[in-house]
This record gives structure tokens, C-alpha cells and sequence, in this order.
């Protein structure tokens, strides 16, 4: 299947999961941020791309937790790792949890790959305000 061809189907079966998560990142409304839903890299399609970060994030089902489909996504990351493409991979589960979390785990990997807070552009749809970086307590190294 073409990667166009086959990112609209992944666009159109969306879980309810990556329409709540696209619904915080599309239209610039995530920090002025440019997202693309779907996005194809090689012969992979990304959950969601942001191009100026070169990050993507992926909300992944129960399936990604079998053996087989783990070392898929293993071979997939070393792939985007090599194009420069960071993948922030979270569980369904986290979303509906706690989505605050998620939002700023996304916004940190932002931040550090592009050394931006934000980005001043259709400043009337920012819907996720970033926090003051003078006021945050670091983050703990992994």
C-alpha cells in the first residue's frame, strides 16, 4: 500500500485515545507547536510528527506489549533514531490517566530538542500553556 494511501486509512481508524490526543496538539494549539496526524517516515507512519522538533509521539494498545510487536518498535525507533527523529511512546492507559502528564512529557522532549518554550505563532489557539521554566523543579534523570 502507498504510505499517502495507507496514513489516510490510519487517519480515518483512529482510536478515541488519538483523537483526544490530536485534538491538544493539532492546529498549533500545543505551545504554537506544528503537528502532522499520521505522518509517514520511511516505511513507517508516526502517530503524530512534529516537524521543527523532529519528535514523535505514539499512543499505543495492548498489542505493543507482545513480544513480537516490541522488537518491531525496537527495529522502528532505531530507524527514526538514525533520521535524527526521537519517538515518545506512551500506553493508552497513560492517556486516559493522566493526561497532564503525557501533555508534559511531550512538552519537555519539545523543549530539549529545539530549546524553545513556545512557539509565538496563532497565538489564539494555544490551548496547552507551557510553564514557566524558571519555576519548574527539574526533572529527575532517567
Amino acid at each position: 500500500m502507498n504510505p499517502t494511501a495507507n496514513a489516510r486509512r490510519l487517519r480515518r481508524g483512529q482510536t478515541d485515545e488519538e483523537k483526544e490526543l490530536w485534538r491538544a496538539l493539532r492546529a498549533g494549539r500545543f505551545a504554537g507547536f506544528k503537528f502532522r496526524r499520521q505522518y509517514p517516515a520511511g516505511k513507517y507512519c508516526l502517530d503524530f510528527y512534529c516537524p521543527a522538533a523532529r519528535l514523535s509521539v505514539e499512543l499505543d494498545g495492548f498489542q505493543h506489549g507482545l513480544p513480537e510487536q516490541r522488537q518491531r518498535d525496537q527495529i522502528r525507533e532505531q530507524f527514526l533514531a538514525a533520521q535524527d527523529i526521537e519517538e515518545l511512546r506512551f500506553w493508552n492507559r497513560q492517556w486516559r490517566n493522566n493526561r497532564e502528564g503525557v501533555l508534559l512529557e511531550i512538552w519537555h522532549a519539545l523543549h530539549r530538542r529545539t530549546g524553545c518554550v513556545k512557539i509565538m505563532r496563532k497565538i489564539q489557539n494555544h490551548r496547552f500553556v507551557p510553564p514557566d521554566p524558571t519555576r519548574m523543579i527539574p526533572k529527575p534523570s532517567q
